[in-house]
């Protein structure tokens, strides 16, 4: 067999095109992970951005959603209030706000005087009683108490007017002295069951 004889520059030659072959994928494979990492790289934050952007899309949308509720809801009460604006002006009247019972002693003075009977006391304290029973949480219930003189026959008439007055005061107890005095008139003293709106703010 006749054997093939390679000179020493084909030799050479073939070594170095080998060598630069070898160079060239490395440098390829080195490229492609470069690649790889600046596309993850690029890509994470990307993602990551355009999830907490839907996040926050989200959050507005439905805020959004509850803000446009409670419009709607505030405008229905509008039109509800506005045909029944000045019953509920009374209200502030009947039932004050905080610790203002001056129309209710205007009324309470009037009546006393109607039925010739003199007031002598007043005094308000905080409820604390339990025979009544009331559904709403705006209203709470005090005490008033006060002594008067009048003549025993228009007792009961007084009463009776005491319960009608607009402020829906309820007579929880009354005491009444059997000795008459010079002027023909007797002592009692009254305690009533009287409301107010605890928050100063309520119908502001």
């Amino acid at each position: 067999m006749e054997e093939r004889k390679i000179n020493t520059a084909e030799y050479v030659k073939t070594i170095k095109e080998s060598s630069e072959k070898k160079q060239s994928y490395v440098f390829f494979g080195f490229s492609i992970l470069v690649v790889i990492v600046l596309i993850v790289f690029a890509i994470r934050p990307t993602v990551t951005t355009i999830t907490r952007i839907n996040k926050e899309i989200e959050e507005k949308e439905r805020v959004n959603a509850l803000l446009e509720n409670k419009i709607t809801t505030l405008n229905e009460l509008d039109k509800q209030y506005a045909p029944n604006k000045e019953a509920f002006d009374d209200l502030e009247m009947i039932f004050p706000p905080g610790d203002n019972f001056s129309l209710l002693l205007a009324n309470i003075e009037l009546v006393t005087t109607r039925n010739g009977h003199k007031l002598s006391s007043v005094s308000f304290d905080r409820y604390n009683g339990r025979n009544y029973d009331i559904t709403t949480k705006a209203l709470e219930p005090y005490t008033m108490a006060f002594s008067a003189r009048g003549r025993e026959e228009n007792i009961l008439k007084f009463l009776s007017e005491l319960e009608d007055l607009p402020m829906y005061p309820v007579i929880e107890s009354f005491s009444y002295s059997t000795k008459t005095g010079d002027d023909g008139t007797n002592a009692f003293t009254v305690s009533l069951r009287i409301y107010h709106v605890n928050n100063v703010n309520f119908y502001k």
